[in-house]
């Protein structure tokens, strides 16, 4: 399996009929496409990056702890071809794309999340761009004449917090036609007759179909939650060797215990010493005076009732019930011009419309978002 090409190179000069030959040329290739999609070769990548642990909430429970770690070892596992990985993808687990500072963080880079249109399309919806494939050849190609969208991967710090705040505390900020003459404008995205909150155009509406939308996605891993039973590419693998995956690729339990581990994972906190701090202080009476906190709201409660998160999830925690989060963000979509309009829109978000993104994202390290 290590060197097909000489494998084959041999097989076409060895002397037998050319029947025969053909025979043994297409075994061998059936034979390695068998063994690269179900050899263990692939169960490990080589010197896997070790990278700081995730943080998750200081005030779970035993059994919360049992949850956040039976996602965590999902989160850092690596999939591979037997498990239904690709045919094209970007990351082998979910750690390679969210790992800055720590495990469950953002991304170190956009490689993981361009996204394109063609000019000749009617559809600004972005196609994502895969840069690996499972036959270790080249991946999509990507047309020259390609729109692109290049997108970070987003932290994933804090979201099951932000999933918990009632969508009437965030609706209450809706101004589309800017009434009151503060020159801002934020609409909600509605979907279904419900907010979406998540991704950076706001394209899903709970953690448990972000997960699942980032497995089929990334990866190219199908699962039995709605919308997302299907593969994202077709790549060329032979029905039997097809029959031999699971369909769909991972199951219920799979998605849910990385929803588990995304809900749980604490948001950053702001360095302790710095609550005294001056400065800090002056900037922060500052940021409300000229009308940051219109956009960035500093504060809510979470729900004090567990909002209903998505068919076929499981219940949003309890510990996320009846608390104080301060992501600086409404989660609306805001128009924001020309400069930063690539052309490229996710879900019900126009191109240049972009989501208010919180502003907890650290710029300390991890060891001092733990408290």
């Amino acid at each position: 399996f290590h060197n097909k090409e000489q494998t084959v190179r041999m097989l076409k000069e060895a002397p037998m009929s050319d029947g025969i030959r053909r025979l043994c040329i297409l075994s061998y290739l059936a034979l390695f496409i068998t063994g690269l999609l179900t050899s263990p070769v692939f169960s490990a990548p080589p010197g896997k990056k070790e990278h700081s642990p995730p943080i998750p909430w200081a005030w779970l429970t035993d059994e919360e702890k049992s949850r956040f770690e039976a996602g965590r070892e999902l989160f850092e596992s690596a999939f591979t071809p037997r498990d239904g990985l690709g045919p094209v993808f970007n990351g082998r687990s979910c750690e390679a794309c969210h790992h800055t500072p720590a495990i469950g963080g953002h991304g170190p880079g956009y490689r993981a999340n361009i996204r394109y249109i063609l000019p000749s399309s009617t559809s600004t919806q972005g196609v994502l761009f895969h840069d690996k494939s499972i036959a270790k050849g080249p991946a999509e190609p990507l047309p020259d004449n390609a729109i692109l969208s290049k997108r970070r991967p987003p932290t994933l710090m804090g979201l099951g917090l932000i999933e918990a705040i009632p969508e009437e505390a965030l609706l209450a900020h809706t101004d589309p036609d800017d009434r009151n003459n503060d020159g801002i404008r934020g609409r909600a995205a509605i979907k279904d007759g419900r907010m979406m909150r998540f991704g950076s155009q706001a394209h899903a509406g709970s953690l448990f179909a972000f997960v699942a939308d980032a497995l089929r996605q990334e990866m190219g891993l199908t699962s039995p939650v709605t919308g997302f039973t299907t593969e994202t590419a077709d790549g060329e693998i032979p029905p039997f060797v097809r029959r031999r995956i699971l369909q769909p690729n991972v199951s219920l339990e799979v998605v849910t215990h990385l929803t588990d581990f995304v809900a749980r994972l604490a948001p950053p906190q702001r360095n302790p010493a710095m609550g005294t701090d001056g400065e800090v202080i002056r900037g922060e009476a500052l940021f409300a005076q000229i009308g940051c906190a219109s956009c960035h709201v500093p504060t809510y409660r979470t729900t004090a009732q567990p909002i209903n998160r998505a068919e076929q999830a499981a219940p949003m925690p309890a510990a996320v019930l009846n608390r104080d989060v301060h992501p600086y963000s409404h989660l609306l979509l805001h128009e924001m011009g020309s400069t930063l309009d690539d052309g490229v829109s996710l879900g019900v978000a126009k191109p240049g419309e972009y989501r208010t993104p919180p502003l907890w994202r650290p710029a300390v390290s991890p060891e001092s978002t733990s408290s």
